[in-house]
């Protein structure tokens, strides 16, 4: 059985959407708990009116703790032999269960991934016929996961073995929670399987928490040392991976808000200074994605007035996107 984990919290708007896609499995050997985090709207009625209507479907009802305070409630009386967790304003396909497992049973893996689509808001998806699979030991994995090549660190479209799961817990109170806890998954694994088709539709919502600085970008640089500070206890020949993820991290936060430096100048300070560090290795490392390689040309070319030509770069990576 496979016990699929939802934490919801004030998506009385999107939640259906994903429910009934979870319901219309062609895999049917599961069951699915919503995780009621505590959530202002409707969505506590609508998680009791779902597991009345449906017998698959477990609920719990608590206090607000955060997303990964309700994963780990959904994990601790998950009864399936696996798990995956979904967001309750993300969807997935009716072939998500089915691919996930019928991966696992053709490779023998731990742990299988599939595609992840990213959705913008009131727009359909935009999928490429595209289909790859890939087999990889743990330890592979984890580097593919560094660079950013076929698989990143989202705990979404991941089928796990509950025993993994359950002593690999999300960090509490923290964003970017995935960070902190999906390199961990694939460190403690044998062999990882993943499809590129894509199987689970990520919205996008304008407004979220992935688009406004704050805490978010913190604990996303705090995610990005941590993944450094394991390789070089753990995988020393993964640093140069971990060092060019952690690149691509801080160029992320340092693009969420155009006042980065007047605002916020000591975390300007802390990314000015890893960039300028590490742009020479970036560039060189032929492991590492063009937009890093990018990323890093700029760096070298614009050190006396970094922030100016880091946000020019967010409209040359939109062209790259269209052209790769």
């Amino acid at each position: 059985m496979i016990s699929v984990i939802v934490p919801v919290y004030n998506v009385e708007r999107y939640l259906d959407k994903c429910v009934q896609s979870i319901l219309v499995q062609t895999y049917k050997d599961f069951e699915l708990i919503l995780v009621d985090d505590g959530s202002p709207d409707n969505c506590p009625q609508m998680c009791d009116y779902y597991a009345k209507k449906d017998k698959r479907v477990r609920v719990i009802h608590k206090e607000n703790g955060g997303l990964s305070d309700a994963r780990n409630a959904g994990t601790a009386i998950a009864i399936g032999d696996y798990v995956t967790y979904i967001d309750s304003d993300d969807f997935v396909s009716r072939e998500y269960l089915h691919t996930l497992w019928s991966l696992k049973e053709k490779y023998t893996s731990d742990i299988t991934v599939v595609g992840m689509c990213l959705v913008k808001e009131n727009e359909k998806p935009k999928i490429k016929a595209i289909k790859k699979e890939y087999c990889y030991s743990g330890e592979e994995a984890l580097e593919k996961m560094l660079y950013q090549n076929t698989l990143d660190t989202s705990a979404c479209a991941i089928l796990l073995p509950i025993e993994l799961a359950k002593r690999t817990l999300f960090p509490y109170g923290k964003y970017h929670e995935d960070e902190f806890t999906t390199y961990k998954y694939y460190a403690n694994s044998n062999r990882v399987v993943v499809t590129t088709e894509k199987h689970y539709f990520y919205l996008q919502r304008a407004g979220s928490i992935m688009h406004n600085f704050g805490k978010a970008n913190m604990d996303e640089l705090d995610a990005a040392d941590n993944l450094v500070f394991f390789c070089k206890e753990n995988y020393p020949h993964l640093v140069k991976a971990a060092e060019s993820k952690k690149f691509s991290d801080y160029c992320q936060v340092l693009l969420a808000s155009k006042n980065l430096k007047k605002y916020y100048l000591n975390v300007y300070q802390r990314i000015k200074i890893y960039l300028n560090k590490k742009k020479y290795q970036i560039l060189f490392d032929k492991e590492t994605r063009t937009k890093n390689k990018v990323a890093a040309v700029f760096v070298i070319i614009g050190n006396i007035d970094l922030l100016s030509i880091m946000h020019d770069l967010r409209n040359v990576l939109k062209i790259i996107n269209v052209l790769v």
